[in-house]
């Protein structure tokens, strides 16, 4: 299979494509034939409906608990809209039909299996799913039982910029380490704009948004050992500061860093043995190929940019699955290891949620 970054976009023969491969592959595929409903139409959704509607699909419905919401999207041509909130919901799934939850943080669980109790089977979950791993893994096992197809939606691990990076590391014989570095930006209204549950457990919230791109590129934590500490934040119980290193399933070392109370940013960076790969910002990326060298801008190709990163790429892979071969998308197993991981790294309990 071909691992050339300029080679043209074809998803039947290579998955593993360049940004720009991809993004001609993408625009090459017909999904006037495919039906997707929304749930929730805040910021998320929004964007999830403007993705569909550049990827072409003709059938769109969107659900949202405020009927002011919705009207923006009143007269579009293929697009129903229903208010009152996904519980109200009683039309049954078309086949096939992809199911893009996007309520709120606390609701997604619950929202995701009223979906399933009126037939749908595949279904793409707004990040984290839940902040407790054991949630998603019930739900993974109530899924599975029920015979649906469900991934979560960390839109990093569709960045046009990580698939430049998994194009070229392919090419130069694959990712040899990675360093990741998830210091948040601490604003003080937080208390004001997120409960107390989603503070308290902020590495689930927002931290792994950084992780999922990471182990995106190398492979999900397998081994990992670190130290956490700090009293930066009074909201973050378990400390502001965290630092450790790992290895991946695919035997691949990594380290991580962050501290709260200072001034860092989000990275992620991998190298091989030809060069070495910085995101940061995450939707950019930089390549260095001499010790020496300076870092040089990477050019980056999205499907189309006035969306928000990844999410037209992301939308079109839980479409179709032969995107989906070139844009892995992260399954309920997966982000519930994630979320396991990050209960190991924040020190978060692991019990007390229904």
């Amino acid at each position: 299979m071909s691992s050339n970054p300029s080679a043209a976009g074809d998803l039947r023969v290579s998955p593993v494509l360049s940004s720009a491969a991809l993004a001609q592959a993408i625009r090459a595929e017909d999904f006037s034939a495919c039906a997707a409903t929304v749930i929730g139409y805040g910021g998320m959704g929004a964007q999830y409906v403007k993705a569909l509607r550049i990827l072409g699909v003709k059938r769109i419905r969107v659900c949202s608990r405020s009927e002011a919401r919705l009207q923006p999207l009143r007269g579009m041509d293929g697009v129903e809209l229903m208010a009152g909130g996904f519980e109200r919901m009683a039309r049954q799934g078309r086949p096939g039909e992809l199911g893009i939850v996007a309520v709120p943080i606390d609701r997604l669980v619950e929202a995701t299996e009223h979906l399933v109790s009126l037939g749908y089977r595949r279904l793409l979950i707004e990040k984290p799913v839940s902040l407790w791993s054991g949630a998603i893994e019930r739900l993974t096992e109530s899924l599975e039982r029920a015979g649906a197809e469900a991934w979560c939606a960390y839109n990093r691990v569709a960045y046009p910029a990580l698939q430049e990076v998994r194009a070229l590391a392919a090419q130069e014989g694959g990712i040899t380490s990675c360093t990741y570095t998830f210091t948040e930006f601490i604003k003080p209204d937080w208390p004001q704009l997120f409960t107390a549950e989603e503070l308290a457990r902020w590495g689930i919230a927002n931290s792994l948004h950084v992780m999922s791109m990471a182990h995106a590129l190398i492979g999900m934590p397998a081994q990992w050992h670190g130290h956490r500490g700090g009293t930066a934040v009074s909201w973050h119980p378990t400390g502001s500061v965290f630092v450790g290193s790992g290895v991946s399933e695919h035997g691949i070392p990594f380290a991580y860093h962050a501290d709260w109370g200072s001034t860092g940013r989000w990275s992620v960076e991998v190298h091989t043995s030809v060069s070495s790969y910085r995101h940061g910002p995450l939707e950019q990326v930089l390549r260095r190929r001499a010790p020496l060298a300076e870092w040089e801008a990477m050019p980056v190709v999205a499907v189309d940019p006035t969306v928000k990163v990844g999410f037209v790429e992301q939308t079109a892979s839980a479409l179709e699955a032969r995107v989906r071969a070139a844009v892995p998308l992260v399954s309920l197993r997966q982000a519930a290891a994630l979320a396991r991981f990050a209960e190991s790294l924040f020190g978060y309990p692991t019990n007390g949620h229904a």
